[in-house]
């Protein structure tokens, strides 16, 4: 790496007739004003069709006489020359070019990439050697700005780039979690399940297993991690996939209910913890389609709601820890009889705060009002449409998933019997 400059270069540059003059500037510049370098350059070849030099200089002094047409012209080709080197990636996007010419006497004209003053040459005499010193006072601070600059571009460029390949990462990873997610339960005996899903951010730590366990159950469980984003949606998986549902043990299959099967996930996550404590919510459940009998166990998970005609929302409440603290801890089964047209909404905590109110949740509330939907896809139909009502709507605070169990009539049983 090289060694930063610690002086200003000047760039005299002189035309036909002015040789002298732009010689005698290059001498008093050198001799009055201190740390700078200066050279001298002819532009007579450049304007009889020569190739424009690339200046690598911070301030160029056209010394250009007083013929109109002639100024102008060397003018055009000492700001080609400041513009062609300021292309190099080493270079200066602009330089200050000074010209002292009684024919283009006057401030502010502008290149396409540098400044232009110009005095008459009794002005230049009193006037110039000053504004010079103050214009290199200004470059050594110019010149670290624009070198921390392009460092700095440098490290945004290179930030912009992982962010780029972390965001397609997870994108890829949101993609894969999706396809563990459960395929839907057909309609049993009358009951429908359809289910709302909507990550915080690409993958979530909310996850939810649906199975029919035989021709007349199904097993329902819902966990939220601890946490957001990868970490969170790493243990919702790693929950969710070691569930147990039926016990296979001594060759015989047996159907487990909720306590146990939120006991053994439990256990597991307790006992596989290792310098970090995770740990999750979650709620099972267990549904005879035939009887409409369900069993429910929660391990410090918001309850689920019964959403009944003519009745306000009813929470189901049952005791349990979280998943992942104590591996004994020990969790209460109760059991209820659903009627037909009632609903059971399963739900991660993410809809507290979808709903709410001046800090308040109303969620609870949310969903009674929805009460007089009996199909369980309309329900969802719903209650997406109203969660993309919210105001912050597309700025989340959390995960959101759903669970709608419907209950059908009983027709709709003996037809399937």
């Amino acid at each position: 790496m090289g060694h930063a400059r610690t002086t200003v270069r000047i760039a005299v540059l002189g035309i036909a007739l002015e040789e002298a003059a732009a010689a005698a500037w290059r001498t008093r510049i050198e001799s009055e004003i201190a740390g700078v370098g200066v050279s001298l350059l002819d532009l007579t070849p450049i304007l009889e069709g020569g190739t424009p030099h690339q200046l690598d200089a911070e301030i160029v002094v056209l010394v250009a006489g007083s013929d109109a047409a002639l100024a102008q012209r060397a003018l055009d080709r000492a700001l080609q020359s400041v513009e062609a080197f300021a292309n190099d990636a080493h270079s200066f996007a602009s330089a200050r070019v000074v010209a002292v010419s009684d024919a283009l006497a006057g401030p502010g004209r502008r290149g396409r990439g540098s400044i232009v003053d110009a005095f008459t040459t009794e002005a230049a005499e009193r006037d110039l050697i000053a504004y010079l010193r103050g214009v290199v006072a200004c470059v050594s601070g110019l010149r670290e700005a624009r070198r921390e600059l392009t460092l700095l571009g440098r490290v945004v460029d290179s930030m912009r780039g992982e962010l780029e390949e972390r965001n397609e990462e997870l994108q890829l990873a949101a993609l894969v979690q999706r396809d563990f997610l459960p395929l839907p339960v057909p309609p049993l005996h009358g009951v429908r399940v359809a289910s709302f899903y909507r990550p915080l951010a690409g993958v979530s730590g909310d996850v939810y297993h649906l199975e029919q366990l035989d021709e007349d159950r199904i097993s329902i469980f819902l966990a939220d991690a601890v946490g957001h984003g990868i970490p969170a949606a790493l243990l919702g998986m790693a929950v969710c996939r070691s569930l147990e549902t039926i016990d296979r043990t001594h060759g015989t299959a047996r159907l487990l209910g909720p306590a146990e099967t939120i006991s053994r996930a439990n256990r597991r996550l307790a006992e596989s913890q290792r310098a970090t404590t995770r740990f999750a919510t979650a709620i099972a459940g267990v549904l005879d389609c035939r009887t409409r009998r369900l069993r429910i166990t929660t391990a410090g998970h918001p309850a689920a709601i019964l959403l009944r005609p003519g009745e306000a929302p009813r929470p189901i409440e049952c005791e349990g820890g979280l998943l992942g603290i104590f591996p004994d801890e020990p969790y209460e089964e109760i059991e209820l009889e659903l009627h037909p047209n009632d609903r059971v909404l399963f739900y991660s905590d993410g809809f507290e705060q979808a709903f709410s109110e001046n800090g308040s949740a109303r969620h609870v509330e949310e969903f009674g009002t929805l009460s007089g939907i009996l199909d369980a896809e309309q329900f969802i139909e719903e209650i997406t449409a109203r969660v993309d009502a919210q105001s912050g709507s597309l700025h989340q605070a959390d995960d959101l998933t759903l669970l709608c169990l419907s209950i059908g009539e009983l027709s709709e049983l003996r037809l399937a019997a």
